[in-house]
């Protein structure tokens, strides 16, 4: 296998050529994995904007014995189809980057034997590297906001300025964390590294190259972001016609002094299921094509520390 370190017009030209060759079994892939736990997804919106909307039915005088347990059990089912998405997310992109993994080495993989991979070791240790950039992101940001908080409540200025400037100071910490940490999915998915190991494997090929990594990744993201959101666009106004429906009712209703509660419950609880199915679109949409361009960029980047082959270089001819 010979790949060159390659420009931004090679890198496009791989991405869109990857997205050629495996677009039908990411397809498949992201239907099988993701299709069920966006279903759930959906369904637990679905039941929890129903329950939601029942807040219509209470005074504010009955917050405590009517509306409290509704917003509980609304975050609930909130809660539990969120968790089960993040677990088919991750599975989906592990099988997918297998899959752009083996394209990019020029050793096919069928969506089967990807399948397969989905839910296996790195399963877990994507699921606890994760976690660990989660928890720390976490901590960087809400540290500051902490002592902006306690700054306001305790009514200190100094307190409050200081973490506004450590806030300031931590944001671009955390945005060269995350560029540096960006090819921990198929150092572990195809290298087989250790947790520790794929957050030492992706700063190595980072290393001496995170601007150019960096505006790299902006572009593709972006690129992306624009194609989905274009087709995306007329799909929520199909899916939530009923919503936007019941939100201009609502208006007109204004006419009469207040609006009409009824109105505005019917509105909340057809939310729910049709958001579940227009997020699961556009998660799928977006999941067959994100991971292959870090996939392309990892190898892009293995070849720039000279770990590939090169071709050799062709002898002159003898003169005479």
């Amino acid at each position: 296998m010979t790949i060159s370190p390659m420009s931004l017009g090679d890198l496009f030209d791989r991405w869109f050529k990857l997205i050629g060759k495996t677009w039908l079994r990411n397809l498949i892939l992201s239907v099988i994995i993701l299709g069920p736990a966006a279903l759930v997804l959906a369904i637990c919106l679905d039941f929890g904007f129903s329950q939601l909307s029942g807040i219509a039915d209470y005074g504010a005088s009955d917050f405590e014995e009517g509306n409290l347990p509704l917003l509980f059990e609304f975050l609930a089912w909130l809660f539990f189809g969120l968790i089960l998405f993040s677990l088919g997310t991750v599975g989906a992109t592990i099988a997918i980057t297998s899959v752009s993994c083996a394209e990019m080495s020029d050793k096919p993989l069928s969506w089967q034997d990807a399948l397969q991979s989905a839910f296996s070791l790195p399963f877990l240790k994507l699921l606890v590297q994760y976690l660990l950039q989660g928890l720390g992101f976490g901590l960087l940001v809400g540290i500051p906001y902490a002592l902006i908080i306690a700054g306001i409540a305790s009514e200190s200025v100094g307190l409050g300025l200081f973490g506004g400037f450590l806030l300031m100071a931590l944001i671009p910490g955390v945005i060269y964390l995350a560029i540096n940490f960006a090819f921990i999915v198929p150092a572990t998915v195809w290298e087989n590294e250790s947790i520790i190991g794929g957050f030492r494997r992706s700063w190595d090929l980072v290393r001496g190259n995170w601007w150019r990594t960096f505006g790299i990744l902006i572009l593709m993201s972006l690129v992306v972001s624009f194609a989905i959101s274009i087709i995306m666009t007329p799909l929520y106004i199909i899916v939530l016609w009923d919503f936007f429906q019941g939100y201009f009712e609502m208006f007109r209703s204004l006419g009469n002094g207040e609006p009409d509660s009824s109105i505005a419950r019917d509105m909340i609880a057809s939310f729910g299921f049709a958001f579940g199915v227009i997020n699961a679109i556009a998660s799928i949409a977006q999941i067959i094509v994100t991971p292959l361009y870090v996939v392309v960029m990892y190898f892009d980047l293995r070849a720039r520390k000279g770990e590939f082959p090169q071709p050799a270089a062709a002898t002159p001819a003898p003169i005479g």
